[in-house]
C-alpha cells in the first residue's frame, strides 16, 4: 500500500486529527499519507476558521504527508456530494486506500448500511421521507431500519470483494466465510462522521472505485459543546476560540492587533511560506512555555501547533461568522425571487420563506425562521452560500456529473515530495495556481472560478481589518513543511 488517503476540514487541527495520523503511521509506517482537505469554505457552508494554507501546514506538522484542495464545489455540499467529491478526487490523486474516523468501524457493518441504502426499497423510501419534510441524516437512518432483521438471502460479498481486502477488515473484524450473510444492520445514530463513512464506501461503489478501507474510531463526541474531552470535537475548539477573544482583556492582546493592522505582514504571507519550515528550529515540544493567561483551548492542539494557532488568533487572523452572516443577509436582501429559484438546494417554495425572512434584522433571525425537520441550519447555511456563490442547479449538476478534474497542493513535506516524483496521479497537480486558473477551460474554469470566490469571501470574513484584501489566494505558495530530526 502506497499512499493512504484522507478526507478531512481539520476546522481546525486538533489532537484527535494527529491521533488518527499517528495510527496510520505506526500500522503502515513506509505509505504516504495523503490528506484532500475543504478549502476555506467547509462542508456545512461555513467560512473556517483558519486560512486553508495554515491549516494544511499544521497537518502536515501534525502528521500528514501531502495536503490538497478540495475544490469548493464539492466541499460545501450535503454529506452525498462531499463525499462522492473527495473519494473520486482520492482515486485520481492514485490513492490505494481511504481511512476515516467514526463512532461505528466495523467495515462489514458499514458496507451492509451503504448496500441497504442503495437497494431500489431503501431509496424510495429515502425520497417519501424526505419528501415529508425529514432532514437527510434523519431519512436515512429512518430508511434503512427495515434492514435491521434482513432476511438470510442478504449478502455483501460482491460489494467487500469489490472495494475491501482481507487485511484491511482484519483491522477491525474479520469475516468469517466468503459467503457471510448479514443477519442485523446497526442502527445509525446521529454521528455526522459515521454517516460520512457510509457516503464513502457509497461513492466507491457507484463510481466502481476500488479502494481499501480503514476506518478509525472516533472516541470523541462530535456533538460536546465543551472541551471536556481528550480529543475534543471541533465545534467546541471553535467555541472556545472564539469565547476567548470576547472574554479576552489581555493589553497585550491589542498591542498585537493594533501591531498586527500597522504591517503588511500577516501571520502565514507570502515572503514567510516560501521558505521551508523546519520543525527543529522552531524549537517546539510537549514542553513549550505557554503564557498562563492563555485561553485553554491550545492544548487541545498538538504541541507544535499550538504556539503558531496562538499567534494567528492572537493577530486576529480568522474568520468570524458575525462578519459573514452580515454578507449572507444583504445577498439575501438584493436577490429577486427567480435568481434565488436558481440556487441549488433551493426548492419547494423556499424562496419565498426566504424573502420573507430577510426582512428580519440578521441572518441569525432568519435562519431560526426557515428552520425545520427538513431544512437544518447547516442545510440552510449552505444554501445561503450558494447565494453567495451564485451556485445554480445547473452549475452545480455539471460540476459533479464530471467530478473533480484537478489537485491543488496546499502543503507537503519530504515524503510528499517523493509522491508528487512518482507521479500517481491522472489529474493535473496545481502548484502554480494563478497561471494554472488562467488557461482553465470548461468546468476546470467553474471549479476555479468557485475556489477563487471562497477565497475572497473568506478574507472578507476575517476579524482584522489588514488581513482582507483579495489578492491573498494568488499569492500565497504551496507550502514545504521540512521535518526536522526527532
Amino acid at each position: 500500500m502506497n499512499t493512504i488517503g484522507i478526507i478531512a476540514e481539520y476546522n481546525p487541527f486538533h489532537k484527535g486529527h494527529a491521533h488518527q495520523l499517528e495510527g496510520l503511521r505506526q500500522k503502515y509506517p513506509e505509505t504516504t499519507l495523503l490528506v484532500v482537505m475543504s478549502g476555506d469554505f467547509v462542508q456545512r457552508g461555513t467560512p473556517a476558521i483558519f486560512s486553508k494554507f495554515h491549516r494544511a501546514q499544521w497537518a502536515v506538522m501534525g502528521g500528514a504527508d501531502i495536503v490538497f484542495e478540495l475544490p469548493s464545489m464539492f466541499a460545501v455540499s450535503s454529506a452525498e456530494y462531499f463525499a462522492s467529491g473527495g473519494v473520486r478526487l482520492l482515486h485520481a490523486l492514485g490513492c490505494d486506500a481511504i481511512s476515516f474516523g467514526a463512532s461505528h468501524t466495523q467495515v462489514e457493518e458499514l458496507v451492509s448500511i451503504a448496500k441497504a441504502l442503495d437497494h431500489p426499497s431503501t431509496q424510495e423510501s429515502l425520497g417519501t421521507l424526505l419528501g415529508q419534510g425529514y432532514s437527510y441524516g434523519t431519512a436515512l437512518r429512518k430508511a434503512v431500519q427495515p434492514f435491521h432483521s434482513a432476511s438470510p438471502s442478504y449478502h455483501t460479498d460482491d460489494f467487500l470483494d469489490e472495494n475491501t481486502s482481507h487485511s484491511t477488515l482484519s483491522l477491525t473484524k474479520q469475516p468469517s466465510s466468503k459467503s457471510k450473510t448479514v443477519a442485523n444492520i446497526p442502527p445509525l445514530d446521529t454521528d455526522p462522521n459515521t454517516i460520512l463513512a457510509i457516503e464513502y464506501i457509497r461513492a466507491l461503489h457507484r463510481y466502481h472505485i476500488e479502494l481499501d478501507i480503514i476506518p478509525v474510531k472516533r472516541t470523541s463526541s462530535h456533538h460536546n459543546p465543551t472541551l471536556d474531552d481528550s480529543l475534543p470535537s471541533g465545534t467546541a475548539l471553535r467555541s472556545a476560540i472564539y469565547a476567548s477573544k470576547q472574554t479576552a482583556s489581555n493589553p497585550l492582546e491589542s498591542h498585537n492587533t493594533q501591531q498586527a493592522t500597522s504591517t503588511t505582514c500577516s501571520p502565514c504571507t507570502p515572503s514567510e511560506i516560501d521558505r521551508a519550515i523546519s520543525l527543529g528550529e522552531l524549537a517546539i515540544n510537549g514542553t513549550t512555555s505557554l503564557s498562563k493567561t492563555s485561553p485553554q483551548w491550545h492544548h487541545y492542539l498538538p504541541p507544535m501547533v499550538a504556539p503558531l494557532a496562538m499567534d494567528v488568533v492572537e493577530s486576529n487572523y480568522y474568520a468570524t461568522l458575525d462578519r459573514y452572516y452580515d454578507m449572507i443577509h444583504l445577498t439575501s436582501r438584493i436577490m429577486t425571487k427567480e435568481e434565488l429559484q436558481l440556487l441549488h438546494d433551493m426548492s419547494d417554495g423556499l424562496e419565498d420563506a426566504w424573502l420573507t425572512a430577510n426582512a428580519l434584522s440578521s441572518w441569525e433571525q432568519a435562519r431560526e425562521s426557515l428552520k425545520s425537520k427538513r431544512y437544518t441550519y447547516a442545510r440552510l447555511d449552505r444554501i445561503a452560500t450558494y447565494s453567495l456563490f451564485r451556485r445554480t442547479k445547473e452549475i452545480f449538476q455539471k460540476c459533479h456529473q464530471q467530478g473533480p478534474t484537478y489537485g491543488r497542493l496546499l502543503a507537503f513535506n519530504d515524503r510528499g515530495r517523493h509522491y508528487l516524483k512518482e507521479k500517481r496521479a491522472s489529474i493535473p497537480v496545481v502548484q502554480k495556481w494563478a497561471p494554472f486558473c488562467q488557461q482553465a477551460t470548461g468546468i476546470t474554469k467553474v471549479l476555479c472560478e468557485q475556489d477563487q470566490l471562497a477565497s475572497r469571501l473568506w478574507r472578507l470574513a476575517v476579524d482584522n481589518p489588514r488581513y482582507r484584501d483579495s489578492h491573498y489566494d494568488y499569492t500565497t505558495s504551496t507550502i514545504y513543511v521540512q521535518q526536522g530530526e526527532e
